[in-house]
């Protein structure tokens, strides 16, 4: 564990500012200094060859830990569409292809679901946690529906077609507040940051 300025401090293992910004809202703490991937700037890519998500998420921790010594956290997300069988899943990022975009990948779902009365989903986040010699895992989930098309130009991924049960708008729409209280990765943050909280008081 590296200590600065008595912080302890936590490497997120993305090179995603948004993502980087989101897990600092969540785990902020006196206690802690949070640095993401460009403040390393010659860390390996890793390709995310898992078949799970909890597998891709486990590759992109230890590659960061092993290569910063730091404790390194990684995420990876999924969306689970029922009546396409679980998918996009584990491919969520690159559903419609590896050079893709989440407008491509949005618009493949719709037209895969054109006909489909089924709209059932949910996102699933798995953040794992690579320590010195451990690694743990936190999942979160959120239920919701797939919409008929996108109902906003905000958010990113699949959120402005994805409705959270209890909503009628899109999590795109919700506001960051909201967001983060029901949201799958912020349910994974919060168990998360139990863990961590208990750490730094040892």
């Amino acid at each position: 564990m590296v200590s600065n300025d008595s912080k302890s401090t936590l490497l997120l293992a993305t090179r995603n500012s948004h993502k980087a910004d989101e897990f600092r809202l969540f785990l902020a703490s006196d206690s802690l200094q949070i640095l993401d991937l460009s403040a390393f700037p010659n860390a390996p890519m890793v390709d995310e060859t898992a078949s799970s998500l909890k597998g891709n998420a486990t590759l992109k921790a230890l590659s960061a830990q092993a290569h910063t010594g730091l404790w390194s956290l990684s995420d990876d997300t999924g969306l689970f569409i029922d009546a396409l069988h679980g998918q996009p899943g584990v491919h969520s990022a690159r559903f419609a292809g590896k050079s893709a975009d989440s407008k491509a990948n949005r618009s493949l779902v719709l037209d895969l679901m054109a006909n489909t009365s089924n709209r059932e989903a949910k996102f699933m986040t798995i953040l794992a946690l690579a320590l010195s010699d451990e690694i743990h895992y936190f999942e979160g989930h959120l239920m919701g529906r797939i919409a008929r098309s996108p109902m906003s130009t905000q958010g990113f991924g699949y959120e402005s077609i994805f409705i959270p049960d209890g909503f009628n708008i899109s999590l795109a729409e919700l506001s960051k507040q909201d967001k983060n209280q029901i949201s799958h990765r912020g349910k994974s943050a919060v168990l998360l940051k139990q863990f961590i909280d208990q750490l730094l008081k040892q």
